[in-house]
C-alpha cells in the first residue's frame, strides 16, 4: 500500500461570494492510495468557517495514515478510529474516509453506490448555485444555468436586495428555487425577509440564522411559510435530535460530518425524526469529492453537489452531470478518472 498526499489548486469560473465571503480560488488536499495496481482517492476541501487551513488539512491527513485498516473491507474499525481522531468530523476525516471507502469497493470490484447497496435507486437532481453578485449579473447566471439544462438552483442570500434578486432572477428561470442566506439574518427579521421572496415560489431557506441560536431557528420555522434547513447547526449525527423541532430538513456534507460513514448515520437519524435531507458540498471540490457524495445520493431528498461544475480546473472525471441528472459509470469505486 503506497499513500501519497498532496495539495491541488482549484479556480472559479466566476467570483463566489456568500454572506459571509468571497472566493476566487481555492487550495485543496487529495490523498491517494495505490494497492494492486488500482488508485482510490480522497479529497479534503478547506472551510476557514470551522478552522481549516490547507496547510492544517494536509498535516491532519498525513497524521491519520495510521489510522488505515489493513483490511480494506473493515470499514467499521475505520470508523471507530476516525471518531476517535476526529470526534468533530471534519474535512481531513472525510478524505481518509473517501478514500477507504473507494478502496475497498474497487476491490469489491463494483461502483461505490452498489457498495453502499443504493444502486439501482435513482438520485436526486443537483441544484445550481447562483453566488451574490449585483442582481442583474445573478439572473443572467440563473439563465445561463437554464440553458444548461438545470432545474434547480440555490440562489446565495444575505447582501444587497434580495426582493429585485429573485424578481429578475425569475423573469429568466421558470424552474425551483431554493435560497441560502449562510446565516446572515437575525431571527426577527427572518420572518419578514422570508415572507417577502415567498411569492418568487422558493422551495426552502437554508440557515436563515446563526447555527447557535437553535431557539431562534425554532421561532423562524414557526412564523414561517416556507420550509427551514439547517446547515452549519447540522455538523454531526449529534446534532440532530436539537434540530429535529427546529427546522424540516438537514444538509449533510461530508467534508463537515467526516465523510460517508458519518453522513450515513445523519441520513438515517434525521429521516427517522422525520426531516428531510440534502446532500451538499463545498464551492469548490474536485469530482473525487463530488463523486463520494454523488454515490451516497440515491439516499436522501435533495442534492446540491456542484462543487466540480463551479471550477474551470477539475483535474479528474467521476460522476458527470447532464441536464441537472448524474450519470454514473460502471467503473469501481468512485469512478473517478484523471482528465485527458
Amino acid at each position: 500500500m503506497k499513500v501519497t498526499v498532496r495539495t491541488i489548486d482549484v479556480h472559479l469560473e466566476v467570483p463566489f461570494q456568500i454572506s459571509r465571503a468571497v472566493r476566487t480560488e481555492k487550495r485543496l488536499v487529495l490523498i491517494e492510495l495505490e494497492e494492486d495496481g488500482q488508485i482510490a482517492r480522497g479529497e479534503a476541501s478547506p472551510d476557514p468557517y470551522f478552522g481549516d487551513t490547507p496547510e492544517s488539512l494536509e498535516r491532519d491527513i498525513r497524521s491519520a495514515i495510521e489510522l488505515i485498516p489493513e483490511d480494506c473491507t473493515d470499514l467499521g474499525l475505520l470508523r471507530a478510529r476516525l471518531g476517535e481522531r476526529f470526534p468533530h468530523g471534519g474535512a481531513a476525516a472525510c478524505a481518509i474516509d473517501i478514500v477507504c471507502h473507494d478502496r475497498a469497493a474497487m476491490a469489491a470490484g463494483v461502483p461505490l453506490r452498489t457498495f453502499l447497496g443504493l444502486a439501482p435507486a435513482e438520485a436526486p437532481p443537483t441544484s445550481f448555485t447562483i453566488g451574490i453578485a449585483e442582481p442583474a449579473v445573478m439572473a443572467g447566471r440563473a439563465a445561463a444555468a437554464a440553458a444548461k439544462g438545470f432545474g434547480i438552483l440555490k440562489v446565495k442570500l444575505g447582501h444587497g436586495d434580495e426582493v429585485e434578486t429573485l424578481r429578475l432572477i425569475r423573469e429568466r428561470f421558470t424552474g425551483t428555487i431554493r435560497v441560502d442566506p449562510n446565516a446572515a439574518w437575525t431571527a426577527a427579521e427572518a420572518p419578514g425577509r422570508i415572507a417577502s421572496i415567498a411569492p418568487f415560489g422558493i422551495e426552502f431557506v437554508e440557515q436563515p440564522v446563526d447555527p447557535k441560536d437553535l431557539a431562534g431557528l425554532r421561532e423562524v420555522r414557526e412564523r414561517s411559510d416556507l420550509p427551514i434547513v439547517a446547515d452549519e447547526a447540522a455538523v454531526r449525527a449529534s446534532d440532530i435530535d436539537a434540530l429535529a423541532d427546529a427546522c424540516d430538513g438537514i444538509n449533510v456534507k461530508l467534508q463537515k460530518c467526516g465523510g460517508i460513514a458519518e453522513a450515513r448515520v445523519m441520513i438515517e437519524k434525521a429521516h427517522r425524526l422525520g426531516l428531510k435531507v440534502m446532500l451538499g458540498c463545498r464551492a469548490a471540490e474536485t469530482s473525487v469529492g463530488i463523486a463520494a457524495a454523488a454515490h451516497l445520493a440515491p439516499a436522501v431528498e435533495w442534492a446540491d453537489l456542484d462543487g466540480n461544475l463551479l471550477i474551470v480546473d477539475d483535474p479528474f472525471i467521476a460522476v458527470p452531470v447532464e441536464r441537472g441528472r448524474f450519470v454514473f459509470s460502471d467503473r469501481p469505486g468512485l469512478g473517478a478518472m484523471l482528465r485527458s
